[in-house]
């Protein structure tokens, strides 16, 4: 079944339908929320609330969007209310904490992994959210820009500017 068509069942009321749109988005969703925040436990708690929110909101998805890019809109906005209203910086991980995102498990990688992480983290939001979301995630410029509710030169400048900062660090 479509994506599409999921998303008319579930509007009208089909709780099966709506767990499989859970399913197809959920790990990715959390994967993002987890780069973003750098904190396991906070990226679980928001990632509910994004799907909390995604399903109380789904009466006004509009299908012209993409599903995908609709639910990172929801995850950023949630996870900017998570960092407003505990004041929380982000969390940069241990060298144990990033062996979880890695599948081998060799010091070196996981040194450059926590390398990269770091520098990512240490963007600026906006510039942090397009290398996630381009680089990790895969979105063309054209859906970070939908996610971003900016214009697609807005997200062109961004990523150059990030990947300016990164290649200062060494890192491109």
């Amino acid at each position: 079944m479509d994506e599409k068509e999921l998303v008319c069942r579930a509007k009208l009321g089909d709780k099966e339908a709506l767990n499989e749109i859970v399913d197809m988005y959920y790990d990715e969703i959390y994967r993002f929320l987890y780069r973003r925040m750098g904190n396991k436990a906070a990226a679980e708690d928001v990632t509910q609330d994004t799907f909390i929110k995604f399903i109380k909101n789904l009466p006004y998805y509009k299908e012209k969007n993409k599903l995908k890019s609709f639910l990172f809109t929801i995850a950023i906005n949630t996870s900017n209310d998570y960092f407003r209203r505990y004041k929380q910086e982000l969390f940069f991980l241990t060298l144990d904490n990033i062996g979880e995102e890695i599948t081998e498990d060799k010091t070196l990688q996981k040194e450059d992994a926590l390398i990269v992480r770091e520098a990512v983290l240490s963007l600026p939001d906006i510039q942090r959210d397009v290398i996630i979301l381009r680089f990790y995630h895969d979105l063309k410029i054209k859906e970070i820009a939908s996610v971003q509710k900016v214009p697609v030169p807005t997200v062109k400048t961004r990523l150059r500017r990030a990947l300016k900062a990164l290649k200062e660090c060494e890192l491109w």
